[in-house]
């Protein structure tokens, strides 16, 4: 059963591991940035950010999250979810709009 409190679900999400590697797929969850802060990786202050028009009237918005570890460098293209945005929110992350890209299918 889900608790009430919307703030306590994020409690668990934490215990979740998920990996994410640009070599099996395009995008990465909010599940796997969680992962890659939890294993030590840190972002950069500096956001990228995309919109992605389908039909135009759809957008759906990919933070690319520039991760480092000690000498380790990757860039995290993340799609956006209510969790990524109140991570993004409570931060000093200054986002940078690139591009608008749009999709006809």
């Amino acid at each position: 059963m889900l608790e009430s409190n919307v703030a306590n679900w994020h409690s668990s999400y934490w215990r979740m591991v998920r990996h994410w590697h640009a070599g099996s797929e395009p995008y990465a969850g909010g599940d796997c940035l969680l992962t890659a802060l939890n294993e030590g990786w840190d972002v950069s202050a500096r956001l990228i950010a995309d919109e992605h028009w389908y039909a135009g009237t759809r957008c759906v918005m990919v933070y690319h999250f520039e991760l480092t570890r000690g000498d380790e460098t990757m860039t995290m293209p993340v799609l956006t979810n209510p969790f990524v945005e109140r991570l993004i929110a409570q931060s000093a992350l200054h986002v940078v709009p690139q591009r608008k890209i749009a999709h006809t299918r």
